[in-house]
Formats: C-alpha cells, structure tokens, sequence
C-alpha cells in the first residue's frame, strides 16, 4: 500500500470517528485487526465459510457505507458488516475485492436461533 492510499485510510477513518462523536452519543473506538489480509493490492477472503460465532446480543443496526467507484471491472463490492470480537460487536467496513473465477461472495450473516444470534462469515463458494 503506497503512502498516499494509507493517508487517505487514515484520514477518513479519523474523519468517521470525529462525526461520530459529534452526534452526542458515547463512542468507544477499539484498535482492530484488518479485516482483511492484504497481498500488494489484492484483497484476499476466505474460500471456505469460517466457523459460526453464537453470541447472545443481537447485532446493531448496519451502517450506511458510500460506495466508491470499483478500482477495475473485475472487482465486486463486499458490503461492510458487524463482526462479533468476543466481548461487543464492530463494524467491519465494506471494501473491493476481486472476483473469483469460477466463484460467487456469499456475504456474512446472522441468523436468530432461540435467541442465540449466529454469525456466518463471509466467503467465497464455487
């Protein structure tokens, strides 16, 4: 990642934390891991669906991500979602990836079972 892409990174992620603040809610930003593994430019995800996370507090509500125009055509959007870190949900921002040949995204999910709240990481499929 050059410095210029890591400039913007950082400045929009400080930009998202501020407007947050500034609505008068409480806000705790956690230092987190990438959500992704980056390789050069390419974004690599999982072929196989990770294992189901229970968890007993439903996820909020998604947020609202602004898409920026794909980097080529063989990208495709992989929306943000709630990922569950062990003790409190955060938000995994949305980002490009490119398509796999010969598979489809399936996109994390939940799924409410007698009041347990299953998460289902996103991956690829053939």
């Amino acid at each position: 990642m050059n410095l210029s892409k890591l400039a913007v990174l950082v400045v929009a992620g400080t930009a998202s934390a501020l407007m947050v603040g500034c609505a008068g809610e409480r806000v705790e930003v956690r230092a987190q891991a990438p959500a992704v593994q980056v390789q050069g430019e390419a974004v690599a995800e999982p072929e196989v669906a990770p294992a189901p996370v229970e968890v007993k507090v439903a996820p909020p509500p998604e947020q609202v991500e602004v898409i920026p125009v794909a980097p080529a055509a063989n990208y495709i959007w992989i929306k943000g979602h709630w990922r569950w870190n062990g003790a409190t949900w955060i938000w995994i921002r949305g980002h490009y990836a490119v398509q796999r040949v010969g598979y489809r995204w399936v996109p994390p999910h939940y799924e409410n079972r007698g009041g347990l709240w299953i998460f289902i990481g996103g991956h690829w499929s053939r």
